[in-house]
Formats: structure tokens, C-alpha cells, sequence
């Protein structure tokens, strides 16, 4: 167990909205620190963050212990006897782990607590994550029609290839939409692009087969990194265009000028020179 007064993220708040990413880190988070530990008690301190009433919260986990923890996108999920505790982590939700109540995070919403005296909080300044209750993980994944998790090992070229064909719109706004693929953000749909040297707006039914697998092949590269940087403790490389995101900079990869827009209501950045 770690010791106690240590996030998820490894930082105050999260650097970027929680994506794919942080979520996998929230996933090993809460298997290294509440697996196998029972519940004693579960205090909601501010209900407006809770999918499902406070009684039934605590009926579904108090007494249990969590058994399994998976992650599907930007969803995390934790069995513990017959519920699954839900968390989704909206825009600045991260999980908090502690024993002594004067290291409570401010921005505390739903504490719970260990018979080994340790306390998970799920943190949230915004409020626009959920914690809830389900009891089957794949039929919350049916009923939000949520898409195909792209570091899960059934995620391969001949399906992204379906997925694509014969859609409309542009690629960034396709590999934004929860219900296409789960888990991708503006931020790692920006690198993701950058890497297969694609323009956000391209249309979709314009790609060729050899771009559908840049982007592919992109997106599983950019996640997969970026897991391991943050599992590090570490930061984006240079060359990746996350640091870069200034209209106006230069491209790290061909001397570009980068450029700022809007696609799918989201800030936009690119490399004018080399994604066409």
C-alpha cells in the first residue's frame, strides 16, 4: 500500500481533462490502493456528483470488498459483491488516497473508507463527473452505446476499417464521438492526427486505406506513450505537438507553423505544412 496523501495523477489537478489515459491510471490507482480492502463506511459530501441515491451507494459497497476494477474508455468500474461501484471522471475528477482526515482534498465528493484505516476520495472541482452504481458493467457500456474500447486487443485494423467506411463528417469529430470509439479526447485526437500527418477536417469518406491505418496505427501509439509517461511521472517529449499547442509555433517534426481552429466545438491544433 502506498503511503497515505497520494493522487492518482500525481499532481494538484489533472494537466489536460481526464482522457483514455488518466482513466488508465485511475484504474491501477484503485487497484494498488483499495483492492481487496473493505468498505467500513462511504461518506457523500456532496450528492449533486452521485448518479444513484446516497442510500443505495452505500448499501451496494459498505461490508464489501472490491474485487475487480476494469476500465472501458473513460469509464472505470470496481466489483464488489454483486454491485459495480461506476466512476466517470467529467472534467477534473482524480481519485485521492489517505488515513488522516486533515489530508482530505478540498474538493472531496464521496470518501470511502477502509476497516484498514486508509481513504479513497473521489475529487472533483467542477462537478461533472458521476460516481453510481451498476450491476453489470457491459450493459451501462450497452445503454450509453458506447463504442469499442481501442486499446482492448479485439480493437484491430479490419474493425477500425468498419467503423470508418462509410461515415460522414470530419475525422476528428468521428474519433471524438464516444459512440464510435470510448475513450479518445480533444487532446490525444490532436496527436493522433498530428502523428499520421492528417488534417482535423478531412472528411472521413476521403481517407484513403492508407491513411485509415496511419490513423489507427496513431492512436494506438499515442495512448499506449502516453500511458507510460504519466505512469512515469513524466512528461510529453518534445517532439510531440502537446507541447506545442500555441498558434503560431513551430512543428517540432517538419518546421510547420502550427495553427489553431475549432473542430467538433473544441480548440483545435495542427501543423499547417504537414497535415493536409
Amino acid at each position: 500500500m502506498s503511503a497515505s496523501g497520494t493522487r492518482a495523477t500525481g499532481a494538484s489537478y489533472t494537466s489536460s481533462v481526464p482522457e483514455l489515459p488518466e482513466v488508465e491510471l485511475y484504474c491501477r490507482y484503485f487497484a494498488s490502493h483499495a483492492l481487496h480492502q473493505r468498505v467500513v463506511a462511504v461518506r457523500v459530501l456532496d450528492e449533486r456528483i452521485l448518479g444513484v441515491r446516497t442510500a443505495a451507494l452505500k448499501r451496494a459497497i459498505v461490508g464489501q470488498e472490491f474485487t475487480q476494477v476494469r476500465r472501458h474508455g473513460k469509464h472505470l468500474f470496481a466489483g464488489a459483491g454483486a454491485s459495480w461501484l461506476h466512476l466517470h471522471f467529467g472534467m477534473s475528477g482524480d481519485l485521492f488516497y489517505y488515513r488522516d482526515d486533515a489530508e482530505r482534498p478540498r474538493f472531496a465528493r464521496v470518501v470511502i473508507e477502509f476497516e484498514n484505516g486508509g481513504r479513497l476520495a473521489y475529487d472533483d472541482m467542477r462537478l461533472f463527473g458521476v460516481v453510481d452504481i451498476t450491476p453489470d458493467p457491459d450493459a451501462l457500456i450497452a445503454e450509453h452505446h458506447l463504442g469499442p474500447d481501442p486499446l482492448d486487443p479485439a480493437f484491430r485494423l479490419p474493425l477500425f476499417r468498419r467503423i470508418v467506411h462509410g461515415r460522414r463528417g470530419t475525422v476528428k469529430s468521428l474519433l471524438m464521438t464516444q459512440e464510435v470509439i470510448a475513450g479518445m479526447g480533444n487532446l490525444y485526437v490532436d496527436e493522433t492526427l498530428y502523428r499520421a500527418s492528417i488534417h482535423p477536417r478531412r472528411a472521413i469518406d476521403a481517407l484513403s486505406d492508407a491513411e485509415a491505418k496511419a490513423i489507427f496505427t496513431g492512436i494506438r501509439g499515442v495512448l499506449k506513450e502516453a500511458i507510460a509517461f504519466k505512469s512515469r511521472g513524466g512528461t510529453y517529449p518534445g517532439r510531440w505537438l502537446v507541447q506545442h499547442r500555441e498558434e503560431g509555433d513551430r512543428c517540432p517534426r517538419c518546421g510547420g507553423t502550427i495553427q489553431r481552429t475549432v473542430v467538433f466545438g473544441r480548440t483545435t491544433y495542427f501543423c499547417g505544412k504537414h497535415q493536409r
